[in-house]
């Protein structure tokens, strides 16, 4: 639990320990520093605590629970940084606070989410711009729950080099990592961010594929049958920092081509900068319908991406043309059982958890179960499994569970959806879809088309939206 002392914040501001900052090497470009909180000249507003685990250095700072608790840090640096904030967070709500550069609030009312527990750490990012020298780092509480506990602040300056390993290349939605050489894309809708400076951005890839890029933030460009190293900026930009989004197109579940991602290629001397953070994160499970099938660009025509643009959010589709919720004897592919792979593909590897934790997850399955023989009791059966195995890898998500549109395995989901909240999971919920898809919003009797997931997407985000708020 937290520590609360009867103390005021001026009196507080005291708790400092000798020390050094410490630093590494993170890539061609770039280097990380560490300041660590009880090290001088940081200062907690309360004490140097050790007694959870799972901290860096001698201790972290835990605050008193209220408004304008604080933590501050003294860095040196160049002009350009990214912060990362490592916190724990053991209670069930968030604990906000303004995050301020040299005095001037840079983040107002910024998120530190839940973790869990006490014991568990997660790391919260934040690119900004600083003055060549010496600066100030500041966090203050903008709530009675006063900050979360705090271990350190890194510093990352410089840039990247582009290559998979580069940790100014966000890779949202689930990879395959392995090989540091070749990072591979696993289900729809993955996709990868970054910032860059220079004119020109070039893509490594391995063999022949299609996919979709964005600069600044324009319209997505579809190239066919890359392969090599693929020129994205065919007319150089203007100098400067840009940004950049790649994404390798889905068809019906599969990716058409060889989706590797083998770096990026810059101008002489620029180098890559990190993707502006995301609001949260939420995931999209499902088959055709949720991978966009039919749709003018796939995945990102789909109703998960669409939601998840326009509400700022990291965003990623679990999803499989023809997938089922069960997994069945003449081979639908069930997210039953696929679920906690990076991919659907056989022998798929277990998906690292740990990399992200969505804070809505949306579930759509069931129109193809019927196709495959799957009873009524199986289905809801296999969606309880599934509901927990998800409330298992996400403790803090909420859960939405779709009405297909096609009102298939309904009475069953809606039960499902009962018997876990029966169980003490309140924080799962059926969603009704009736009305969603306009007459005019199927390609066929099955898959709605660009303007059916645009008419979905307009109801769900809001219901989205709130559910993120509710547990923030």
């Amino acid at each position: 639990m937290k520590w609360l002392p009867k103390i005021s914040l001026l009196a507080a501001m005291t708790t400092v320990l000798a020390g050094a900052p410490i630093a590494f090497a993170t890539g061609a470009h770039a280097a990380t520093t560490r300041y660590e909180v009880e090290s001088a000249p940081a200062v907690c507003s309360g004490a140097i605590a050790a007694n959870h685990s799972g901290y860096s250095g001698s201790g972290f700072c835990d605050t008193p629970n209220a408004v304008g608790s604080a933590v501050q840090f003294t860095i040196d640096s160049p002009a350009a940084a990214t912060l990362s904030i490592r916190y724990a967070n053991g209670t069930t709500a968030d604990r906000p606070a303004d995050i301020s550069v040299n005095g001037a609030v840079v983040q107002p009312g910024a998120g530190f989410e839940s973790t869990g527990t006490w014991d568990a750490w997660t790391t919260r990012s934040l690119p900004v711009q600083l003055n060549v020298g010496t600066n100030t780092v500041r966090l203050a509480a903008t709530t009675a729950g006063g900050l979360a506990n705090i271990d350190y602040l890194d510093v990352t300056t410089g840039g990247g080099d582009g290559s998979p390993t580069d940790p100014n290349i966000r890779f949202v939605g689930r990879w395959d990592t392995r090989d540091s050489t070749a990072y591979v894309p696993g289900w729809a809708g993955a996709h990868l961010k970054t910032a860059f400076t220079g004119t020109t951005v070039k893509l490594k890839q391995r063999n022949t594929i299609d996919l979709y890029y964005s600069i600044d933030g324009g319209p997505d460009v579809y190239l066919q049958n890359v392969s090599g190293t693929v020129n994205l900026t065919p007319t150089p930009l203007a100098a400067g920092n840009h940004t950049l989004r790649v994404s390798y197109r889905v068809v019906a579940g599969s990716y058409h081509g060889d989706a590797v991602f083998r770096g990026l290629v810059l101008d002489p001397g620029a180098r890559t900068l990190p993707a502006a953070p995301a609001r949260g994160t939420v995931e999209f499970v499902g088959d055709s319908i949720t991978v966009g099938t039919t749709t003018s660009k796939n995945a990102l025509t789909a109703y998960g991406w669409l939601v998840g643009e326009q509400l700022g959010l990291d965003h990623m589709q679990v999803a499989q043309g023809g997938a089922c919720l069960v997994s069945t004897a003449d081979g639908c592919v069930g997210l039953d059982r696929r679920f906690v792979k990076v991919s659907a593909v056989d022998g798929a590897v277990d998906h690292d958890f740990s990399r992200y934790q969505a804070g809505v997850v949306v579930i759509n399955l069931g129109t193809n179960d019927v196709g495959h023989g799957v009873s009524t009791t199986q289905f809801q059966s296999s969606y309880v499994g599934l509901l927990r195995t998800i409330r298992g890898k996400y403790p803090q998500a909420a859960i939405l569970a779709l009405q297909t549109f096609r009102g298939r395995y309904v009475p069953q989901t809606q039960a499902a959806v009962q018997a876990v909240n029966n169980a003490g999971d309140r924080n799962v919920f059926f969603v009704n879809t009736d009305g969603w898809v306009p007459p005019d919003g199927l390609s066929d009797s099955v898959h709605p088309n660009d303007i059916g997931h645009r008419a979905i997407a307009a109801k769900l985000a809001p219901i989205v939206a709130a559910h993120l708020a509710s547990i923030s």
